[in-house]
């Protein structure tokens, strides 16, 4: 097998690992997405309890409220008959107080009576958008597992065909040049760059005009300097036999 055929292989080779690299992290995201959306749908049944806890309070002090309202209408009448019955000054004016007290407190109550009823109409509507909401989310992450663990199984079913292929085709490239690539690969992606340029495409390096030409013939595996990239030439096909110099002129 001459060098140029290892290379094309290599080159298979990493698109198809690169392929899996990428549907392989697609597979980690789906439950991911799927526990953000979980996470949302909390947050905001959270949110409907304190509400819906809130409104309860405030229906519970609302008709306390009520309550009181109506004891301190029941003084007044009382109050207005001790008036109607006094028999002197000094009754007149404490019954009279007793009124003006009983009123300060109804009206004060009122103006509570009325903050009630605004919180419980603010909580009624905050409840009913949430509810529209967490509905909403709840239905998203029904659809988002459902269609989720569809995708799942197909990316596993790939991932088992990518495996297969990638077997068939390790076993077409030299052991010691798979060796290599599969060590670069850990940790450069990609392991195997084109180039038609005295530069590394991975990582820009100047790559020497001795090695250029070395790189262009094709006859040996070539790799970075710098990075250690496997370098593969992208430029004019080089005949055999021509200069591969760049200074001779054809």
């Amino acid at each position: 097998m001459t060098v140029q055929q290892d290379i094309a292989f290599l080159l298979q080779l990493q698109d198809l690992d690169l392929k899996t690299r990428d549907i392989r992290n697609e597979l980690e995201n789906i439950p991911r997405h799927i526990e953000e959306i979980r996470q949302n749908v909390e947050t905001v049944r959270t949110i409907l309890q304190k509400e819906s806890d809130r409104l309860t309070e405030a229906e519970s002090w609302h008709r306390r409220k009520e309550a009181d309202i109506a004891l301190q209408n029941d003084l007044m009448n009382k109050s207005r008959i001790k008036l109607q019955g006094a028999r002197n000054e000094k009754e007149s004016k404490a019954a009279q107080r007793e009124i003006d007290t009983i009123k300060k407190n109804i009206s004060d109550q009122e103006k509570e009576l009325i903050e009630l009823l605004e919180a419980i109409e603010h909580y009624r509507t905050a409840i009913a958008e949430h509810q529209k909401e967490f509905s909403e989310l709840e239905s998203h992450l029904e659809d988002s597992r459902r269609e989720g663990e569809t995708r799942m199984t197909q990316i596993r079913e790939g991932l088992v065909s990518a495996d297969a292929e990638r077997k068939t085709l390790t076993v077409q490239i030299n052991p010691a040049s798979l060796r290599f690539y599969e060590r670069i690969y850990r940790r450069l992606v990609p392991a195997v760059v084109k180039t038609s340029q005295p530069t590394c495409a991975g990582c820009n390096f100047e790559i020497r005009p001795q090695v250029m030409q070395e790189l262009m013939r094709g006859e040996t595996l070539i790799t970075c300097a710098n990075c250690v990239r496997i370098l593969v030439y992208d430029g004019e096909p080089v005949v055999p036999g021509e200069s591969t110099d760049p200074a001779v002129s054809s």
